[in-house]
């Protein structure tokens, strides 16, 4: 039983270094850059309403886009600050975990994966 919890502790701490240095690895994309699959710019995507699905609850905005590089955004940064979901802060969150709606975006994700997503400390 001890084993079992050693190496599930093990892991555990493995994968947020991961996950953190993945995050350290990711820049800020430039304005004018497009998020393809969207047909918008970063720019008109930054300080974008994040919504939840369903209801339409104002979850935070979008604050930055990040990528592999200055061209290639793979996530955005989400300000939870002043919203009711409990969440504070900024969170790091793929850019497939959101689908648009006009000048806003709906998070496709539970509470609880995004919880687990790395803070932004930038």
């Amino acid at each position: 039983m001890n084993r079992l919890l050693l190496a599930a502790t093990a892991a555990l701490l493995m994968s947020g270094a991961a996950v953190q240095a993945q995050d350290a690895a990711l820049v800020e994309v430039g304005e004018n850059v497009m998020l393809m699959p969207w047909n918008k710019s970063v720019d008109a995507i930054e300080d974008a309403k994040v919504l939840k699905p369903g209801d339409g609850v104002e979850l935070g905005e979008v604050e930055k886009v990040l990528g592999t590089d200055a061209k290639t955004p793979v996530a955005l940064v989400v300000d939870f600050e002043g919203s009711t979901t409990g969440f504070t802060g900024s969170k790091v969150i793929p850019i497939d975990r959101f689908t648009p709606d006009g000048n806003r975006l709906t998070l496709k994700t539970s509470a609880a994966e995004v919880a687990s997503f790395p803070n932004y400390a930038g």
